[in-house]
């Protein structure tokens, strides 16, 4: 973590603990968020990869280290691949994944965004309909 952003988190008020093991850093949270390795701020290919596979999240890590209802989140895309993998495939049907609302939630924010950006908020109940096209499992 950059050093000016655990300094602003620490002004203001917020606790910061890091850790290089992240096993470790997932006992007692009700949250986890993960994100790729974001290569394009290494100042190499071979720093970025010393990264790779450090924090990737399956489900016997979640299983042994992570509370039972332990929400998952990404901003997605995910990468996938064996050699990155930063979240499993084998979590994808797992009932604490948000991923998959957190992608339906965004087109609602994007829209609304959208509508306030263009000044129609106000005129929106004259085009809206009834959201169908999600399932119960996932909300």
């Amino acid at each position: 973590m950059p050093k000016e952003i655990v300094e602003d988190l620490l002004a203001a008020g917020h606790s910061v603990r890091e850790t290089e093991d992240m096993e470790t850093g997932l006992h007692e949270k009700h949250l986890v968020y993960l994100t790729r390795i974001q290569e394009e701020r290494f100042s190499s290919q071979n720093e970025a990869n010393t990264y790779r596979g450090r924090f990737r999240l399956n489900q016997s890590i979640y299983t042994a280290h992570c509370e039972p209802n332990t929400v998952i989140m990404h901003p997605l895309p995910r990468d996938s691949r064996a050699e990155a993998n930063e979240l499993d495939s084998d979590l994808n049907q797992h009932p604490s994944l948000a991923i998959f609302r957190q992608t339906d939630n965004g087109v609602l924010i994007r829209m609304a965004l959208f509508a306030l950006t263009l000044g129609v908020g106000k005129d929106i109940h004259l085009t809206s309909s009834k959201v169908d096209w999600y399932t119960d499992r996932r909300f």
